[in-house]
């Protein structure tokens, strides 16, 4: 449990408070499972917190993109928006993943 008050703390994980219960969705489940690998091998909450502030820096360019069609009344331009940013999400996903291999192919023996 105090793994998981550390997510909340460094803002990975955030719960819906219902009473004395807090209540996680799935894309909080998502995190916490990642977290949780990380954890076992010795990465604290805190050194995570880079993920979050990556991702929302990139959520927010994201977003200076589509805005302009989101913001169109035709449902039409909003659902190409939507479109496009699940676009821009796979493209993104794809682009961490190769520079970060990118930079540890000295540490991968592939350099």
């Amino acid at each position: 449990m105090e793994q998981v008050a550390d997510l909340e703390r460094y803002g990975l994980l955030a719960g819906r408070q219902i009473g004395p219960t807090t209540l996680y969705d799935e894309s909080a489940l998502g995190v916490a499972r990642l977290a949780a690998g990380f954890l076992r091998r010795g990465v604290e909450g805190r050194h995570l917190k880079m993920y979050r502030v990556a991702a929302e820096r990139e959520a927010s360019f994201f977003q200076q993109i589509v805005m302009p069609q989101l913001k169109q009344r035709n449902p039409a331009a909003r659902q190409q928006g939507v479109e496009t940013l699940g676009e821009l999400a796979e493209l993104g996903e794809g682009l961490r993943a190769a520079l970060l291999h990118h930079a540890l192919r000295e540490y991968l023996g592939s350099g």
